[in-house]
């Protein structure tokens, strides 16, 4: 990176600069939209499009807000990602910050890390890179301890799933000197973001100290010299140096796919380019304005045929009736497995498994993108029989593998672990 491009901000991205071209066309659009009711040229649609582009003009303080939130809280560990934390929750941080309430500040964003977040961002998005299936049980066993408030032990093992999962994505660690973190128009890629973190928590810390720290410090934690990290803050934190890996990986991944993308976008009309941000913004506002709720079985049929009820249907008639193609189809399958291929990774999985029967019981829709399928199932192993409730975890993905957004053609599929977990007995 040369010192031009160093010294660039986030809103330089060409994704946000391509945002910040289309404003005073947005000002133009409002100001002939005003200026035609002024002639006499009123409707309810005239007066609808004003309000609309007044509004957008609002929104255009989020175009910043990365590098506004780096500035003021780079320093102490809190980066801005790409597609994560709820600008929202940004946007109240800086207010407090601002009012020269920096603690008050990092409390509101610590409380952002919850059990569906961090599934969300860390867990389920991560899962597409990962080398070693252990990987999984090992982030599930984070958040656990997480949510038990057992940062001493919580800690260490995100730092050491950060590593794992890092070295499954980078030729070179991103924890070596020197490293090359850098990402074409990526939030996270951004010099202020992923890089400065990671230079932050890679301090060397020489000799032991148990004085509470307030970054998780990778090299004194690991090493067992930095001895005060057994807090929430400090577990927060960690937590989001695996979001941005995993954001970091998902970007990079796509880059010389977004530097092609970038030179085509040249021709894109101003139509097309509203569209985008429109969808961006109705994305946002369902995603905000979501609500967790929970409907309880039986589900009547004809069940909706993109619905997580049909999926949990699908999966759990095609395994009692041993149809692993059928469970295939509504599978977890983010590398686009053949089907015949998939097919046989459940048989395998289920060989020793027979569901005989089951009933859904609930579902709970906990995010725009997840529900918690709680059924009732009996089953027989090699060694005994298995009756109970357990618990089936859909999530709605893209084509490309990708959490859906509200706006994505999406399919919901199910989590095939828990074929584990009734074989274990592991109930809901």
């Amino acid at each position: 990176m040369n010192d031009d491009e160093s010294k660039k901000k986030i809103s330089d991205n060409p994704s946000t600069e391509e945002m910040k071209k289309l404003l005073p066309g947005l000002q133009a659009l409002g100001s002939a939209s005003d200026l035609l009711g002024r002639l006499g040229f009123k409707s309810d649609k005239l007066a609808g499009f004003k309000d609309k582009v007044d509004d957008m003009m609002k929104q255009a303080d989020i175009l910043d807000l990365p590098d506004r939130f780096n500035a003021a809280f780079g320093e102490r560990g809190w980066i801005a990602v790409g597609g994560a934390m709820s600008v929202d929750v940004m946007k109240e941080a800086l207010k407090l910050h601002g009012n020269g309430k920096p603690d008050e500040a990092e409390d509101v964003l610590v409380e952002w890390f919850t059990e569906d977040h961090i599934k969300l961002f860390a867990i389920l998005r991560a899962r597409r890179f990962h080398e070693a299936e252990l990987r999984d049980d090992q982030l599930e066993e984070a958040l656990k301890l997480y949510l038990e408030e057992r940062y001493m032990a919580a800690v260490p093992l995100i730092l050491i799933a950060c590593d794992g999962f890092a070295s499954d994505v980078a030729p070179v660690s991103p924890f070596e000197k020197d490293a090359d973190l850098s990402c074409f128009d990526s939030i996270t890629g951004h010099d202020t973001s992923l890089p400065a973190l990671i230079k932050l928590i890679t301090k060397g810390v020489r000799k032991s100290r148990d004085d509470e720290i307030e970054v998780p410090l990778r090299h004194g934690i690991l090493h067992g010299r930095s001895l005060g990290y057994a807090n929430k803050k400090v577990c927060a934190k960690a937590w989001l140096l695996m979001i941005a890996l995993v954001d970091w990986a998902i970007d990079k991944s796509s880059e010389d796919e977004r530097r092609r993308e970038y030179e085509e976008k040249q021709s894109r009309t101003l139509s097309d380019d509203l569209r985008s941000l429109a969808k961006t913004r109705t994305d946002k506002q369902i995603i905000d304005a979501f609500e967790p709720y929970e409907k309880a079985g039986p589900f009547e049929e004809p069940l909706a045929p993109d619905g997580p009820e049909m999926a949990a249907t699908e999966f759990l008639s095609g395994w009692k009736a041993k149809n692993y193609g059928k469970m295939g189809k509504v599978a977890v399958n983010l590398v686009n497995k053949p089907a015949n291929k998939m097919a046989g990774e459940l048989r395998l999985m289920a060989e020793y498994v027979e569901l005989l029967d089951y009933e859904i019981r609930s579902i709970r829709y906990a995010t725009v993108a997840r529900c918690d399928v709680r059924i009732w199932a009996r089953a027989q192993t090699l060694t005994k029989d298995v009756e109970g409730e357990f618990m089936l975890m859909l999530v709605r993905y893209n084509a490309e593998g990708n959490v859906a957004m509200p706006g994505d053609d999406g399919h919901w599929t199910v989590q095939q672990n828990c074929i584990h977990n009734i074989m274990n007995e592991k109930f809901a």
